[in-house]
């Protein structure tokens, strides 16, 4: 297993395209498995099989790549994948997808860490801290939504 932490966020984009197809190569050639850590949602979906989203420290959301970035199950995910750059003049973002601040990380809100920014937030949101559900298929998701007929997505 190796880490790749950032790995290819300081290169231009032709440099960081070769890089990519490098290590996909490796991959498939030697059996590797890759850890790999970045901001750049592009390209975490085009090198992962599969995607762990995390917020302030805890898993929000993990599952098969191609599944997470088609029908995410937690509403930061869903924010993320919505504040992705776009060309299509049709898809473009005219507001942020989250309003506000995020908590301090080290004095983190009780409950769902992510209920201080959520727009769906309720009851048990903001004191109960939720169970990564098991959404079928490897795909997993820490939300209230996720555990209430009445909410569920």
């Amino acid at each position: 297993m190796i880490v790749l932490d950032e790995a290819v966020s300081a290169l231009d984009k032709s440099v960081e395209a070769q890089v990519l197809n490098l290590l996909m190569d490796l991959r498939r050639e030697r059996g590797l498995t890759y850890v790999f850590i970045s901001h750049d949602l592009n390209v975490v979906r085009h090198i992962s099989d599969r995607v762990m989203v995390m917020y302030l420290g805890e898993v929000a959301e993990i599952g098969p790549a191609e599944r997470l970035y088609t029908a995410p199950r937690h509403p930061y995910t869903e924010a993320l994948l919505a504040a992705m750059p776009s060309l299509d003049p049709d898809r473009r973002t005219l507001e942020a997808p989250l309003a506000g601040d995020p908590p301090n990380p080290i004095d983190p809100p009780p409950g769902c860490r992510f209920h201080t920014r959520c727009a769906r937030a309720f009851g048990p949101c903001s004191g109960k801290v939720p169970a990564l559900h098991n959404l079928g298929g490897g795909h997993r998701a820490a939300c209230h939504l996720n555990s209430t007929k009445e909410h569920a997505a």
